[in-house]
């Protein structure tokens, strides 16, 4: 009793400051910021009543809770979202959808946040796979509403996420505007949040800062990219970092500044080098011959 105590004690304390709620926050009309303290220590284990509130107030299915404490499938489920997100970076869309059905039907995935992301991946499998815009957007559109009469942060975090992919498929449909609104409603929800991974916020920054290079909106789009580069280097992230400084280096070119454009893409080449993303290098050492005329 006193490990699975431990168990749910410690997902609590983590979700609550993913969250970004304080313990009284967490506790208000539950229990009291002290029982809280003593749950999140693993010192009590929750009563059935207590742990449905907590869980409604992170946005989750009391079954989770049951899931990660009497089931080993809790690392296992961190396990998949982290290996469909690296597929995801890698545009292996192939991967992500097998992945997705191999866990469509698992208990895990039938309920909150997990539920969420896999409408959300599969929405992103629908464009990039099938080529199926108007299904990718519906199923996007339907992980972005799910819950979201509850509007709890941890779902709240997520769908800000979501909102950057459905931005993203506008942008890729030539959709450019509708991309920005959807970027600026992203960014404005990620403001109303008391805290939050800056990978979101870089992510958001690149594609914004490609939307407005695509409507010749080259100084806006510096302040965006720039932005992203800012917090890479103050956080040390190296999290798109190649990316950031190649959309910096086109937005240069366009503006006939040369020098920032060539420092730009040079920084840009060497990071995917590092990363062995040649396939991006090349890109990058074409955009150079091209803008020394070689």
């Amino acid at each position: 009793m006193d490990n699975i105590a431990k168990i749910i004690g410690e997902e609590i304390r983590y979700l609550r400051k993913k969250a970004g709620l304080t313990q009284i926050q967490l506790a208000q009309g539950t229990v009291t910021q002290a029982q809280i303290s003593k749950i999140e220590r693993g010192e009590v284990l929750p009563l059935c009543t207590t742990l449905y509130e907590i869980a409604e107030t992170l946005g989750l299915d009391v079954n989770y809770f049951y899931n990660l404490a009497y089931t080993p499938r809790f690392d296992y489920v961190t396990e998949v979202k982290k290996q469909i997100r690296d597929a995801i970076r890698k545009r292996n869309y192939t991967e992500v959808e097998s992945m997705i059905n191999d866990e469509s039907n698992s208990p895990t995935f039938r309920i909150g946040i997990n539920h969420q992301f896999l409408l959300w991946h599969k929405g992103i499998v629908e464009f990039y796979v099938y080529k199926n815009v108007e299904k990718s957007l519906e199923l996007l559109f339907e992980a972005l509403y799910y819950g979201k009469h509850k509007e709890l942060p941890i779902l709240k975090l997520q769908q800000i996420e979501i909102l950057n992919s459905i931005g993203i498929i506008y942008n890729e449909t030539e959709d450019y505007l509708k991309s920005i609104e959807v970027y600026k409603e992203a960014f404005v929800k990620l403001q109303d949040l008391p805290q939050h991974d800056l990978h979101i916020e870089i992510r958001l920054c690149y594609s914004m800062a490609k939307s407005l290079h695509k409507i010749n909106e080259f100084q806006q789009s510096l302040t965006y990219s720039q932005r992203g580069l800012n917090l890479c280097v103050n956080e040390e992230i190296l999290y798109l970092l190649g990316e950031l400084h190649h959309i910096t280096a086109q937005s240069f070119e366009q503006l006939e500044n040369k020098k920032n454009a060539y420092d730009h893409f040079i920084k840009a080449k060497n990071l995917f080098e590092i990363e062995g993303r040649f396939h991006f290098a090349d890109i990058a050492n074409r955009s150079i011959i091209e803008l020394l005329g070689e």
